[in-house]
């Protein structure tokens, strides 16, 4: 793997900061390369090295948070590691530190192709889970299924986001379990797709 320069990944590093600070406060039309450049403290010209426009760098930084996103919350099954589950705790974890991005798919009118990007992504991983444990033989078509999740997942860390954050990671991951532990999940095949913090007690106590 080619070496990448590491002033290359300041400046990365720098302007994706700027971009989550800037989402922070703005929709994302609103970002432009002067906000940008002058918030990650670098010059247009630096930036015009990195990246051929604004679209292509909000592509690029939105792709990325994404990828993260599924990297961090993407965990092996403790039975076959062949196969991930969505950790709620991960999932949590994340919204904590990412509530820009999170309130960027909800509430800006310009995000729906990343909101897709976050669904198809998510009914991937979900149809993987499905098939290997013979569980994709499902009455509840999976638009439904998946529009379903998406109104629970976002709208459950807005509603804690509005409200302060005020209850600790863990509970808010015990109580998003409960609720995922439906009839409807359960019909869909995908209650032990996610993986709760009590799975994690589970898993110490046999260890």
């Amino acid at each position: 793997m080619e070496k990448v320069d590491p002033r290359v990944l300041k400046t990365r590093s720098k302007l994706k900061a700027a971009f989550l600070t800037l989402l922070s406060k703005n929709q994302i039309q609103e970002i432009n390369v002067k906000n940008l450049t002058e918030t990650a403290e670098v010059t247009r010209g630096t930036f015009y090295l990195h990246y051929r426009d604004k679209e292509f760098f909000v592509e690029t930084m939105m792709s990325e948070i994404i990828d993260e996103f599924f990297c961090e919350t993407m965990i092996p099954d403790t039975e076959d590691e062949t196969v991930y589950r969505f950790s709620l705790m991960k999932y949590l974890e994340f919204a904590e530190f990412h509530t820009s991005f999170f309130k960027t798919l909800i509430y800006d009118s310009n995000s729906e192709l990343y909101r897709q990007k976050v669904i198809d992504r998510l009914s991937e991983e979900i149809q993987t889970y499905q098939k290997h444990y013979k569980k994709d033989r499902t009455c509840i078509p999976q638009t439904i299924l998946m529009n379903y999740l998406m109104y629970t997942l976002l709208g459950y860390v807005d509603g804690w986001d509005a409200n302060g954050k005020i209850y600790a990671t863990r509970y808010m991951a015990e109580n998003l379990s409960k609720i995922l532990d439906s009839q409807f999940i359960e019909e869909a095949g995908i209650v032990d797709f996610f993986y709760g913090p009590e799975n994690q007690e589970t898993v110490n106590k046999g260890q």
